[in-house]
């Protein structure tokens, strides 16, 4: 059988739904997942499913799922009450029995050798329910042990990376990792056995065994 997973913007979000992708690959079928030409690097790490451009040219698949919760779902995820995983694995039948752990192959990008002091933060995002000043981030991380090095646009005045796959490879090597809610700790979750995730809404946080977390109140 041929599937279509459709989900074509937001980092994160295109990483959450990969365990589908892994699913229905893992029982023998052949999967593509349609999202926008920007994120198809991710898929240089994802052997199970390949990318492909949106468009309208479905008639090849056996069967479609569109997981997208923007625009059209919108409302129907604020007014569930749930987090973005349960919402939308909740939107097929095998949904609620999938393994959500994200799987990515180890990136072939070899990072330079400070990394292995750093503390690698994250202070900007766009995905925050509550979102956090990042100056408020740089202070937790400069009060923790060894030199960090800030990742985000170079507009901002941080280290800007050029590929989803040297991000990755990034935040596999650096000795600690702080994320507030975006997509690097959810590609973390992914590379990592630990890293220190400042919290956001509980409907809207990304959860993970591996964290250690920063509670806020809201």
């Amino acid at each position: 059988m041929r599937i279509l997973i459709i989900y074509h913007l937001r980092l994160g979000d295109i990483a959450r739904c990969l365990p589908i992708a892994k699913h229905f690959h893992d029982q023998g079928h052949e999967v593509d997942f349609e999202c926008l030409p920007e994120y198809h690097n991710l898929f240089e790490l994802v052997p199970y499913c390949r990318p492909i451009i949106p468009e309208n040219k479905h008639g090849q698949y056996d069967r479609i799922l569109d997981l997208q919760i923007w625009p059209n779902r919108f409302d129907e995820f604020t007014a569930s009450g749930l987090n973005w995983m349960d919402f939308v694995y909740g939107l097929f039948p095998e949904g609620k029995d999938i393994d959500r752990q994200i799987v990515l192959d180890s990136p072939a990008i070899v990072t330079p050798p400070v990394l292995r002091d750093c503390l690698l933060v994250f202070p900007t995002g766009y995905s925050q329910a509550a979102p956090i000043n990042p100056l408020e981030v740089l202070h937790i991380a400069h009060r923790l042990n060894g030199p960090v090095l800030a990742i985000g646009k170079a507009e901002h005045g941080f280290l800007e990376l050029q590929s989803i796959e040297e991000l990755c490879a990034w935040i596999r090597d650096a000795k600690m990792v702080l994320t507030i809610n975006t997509s690097a700790s959810i590609l973390a979750s992914a590379l990592r056995k630990q890293w220190i995730h400042i919290a956001d809404k509980p409907a809207h946080d990304w959860r993970h065994p591996n964290q250690f977390r920063i509670e806020r109140q809201f």
